[in-house]
């Protein structure tokens, strides 16, 4: 890992970027009308949400609150997944465009979700040994497999 240590370096902060720009590609076709705009909005808000709290999370100082913003993340992935099915369903994209974005959906959901478990398990280890906890050590919680090269 030759860069800073930042979140624009994360692996599943870049594939979650990757589906905005897959969500904002998939709704230019949809009809306009009120409950479309509804949609739109909800689906564009949700695959947003996703990056914008895997940063978040990545700028906090606790464990804690990093892991919440994960949490926060992995909801809305799901949550795209849902707007994208909901657009499959209204006949405005078609089952391979519902089928990419509920794959990278999933993707980033197991991402988050292993970088979740391995927070609480951090966690727990310095709830263990709390005397030997240093600020520094949280530099180490992003192994060299979550970044891009």
């Amino acid at each position: 890992m030759s860069e800073a240590y930042s979140y624009r370096n994360l692996i599943m902060w870049n594939k979650a970027q990757e589906l905005v720009m897959d969500v904002i590609q998939l709704i230019s076709n949809v009809p306009n009308s009120w409950s479309n705009a509804v949609i739109v909005r909800q689906i564009v808000s949700s695959a947003t949400s996703i990056s914008a709290n895997i940063a978040e999370g990545h700028g906090r100082f606790s464990l804690g609150a990093h892991k919440n913003h994960l949490s926060i993340a992995r909801g809305s992935a799901a949550e795209t997944d849902n707007w994208a099915n909901t657009l499959f369903r209204l006949g405005y994209i078609d089952d391979d465009a519902e089928k990419r974005i509920q794959k990278r959906c999933n993707e980033i959901i197991a991402m988050l979700s292993s970088k979740m478990r391995k927070l609480e398990q951090s966690q727990q280890s310095l709830h263990e040994s709390v005397a030997t906890y240093h600020v520094d050590d949280q530099a180490n919680l992003f192994d060299a497999e979550d970044y891009t090269d």
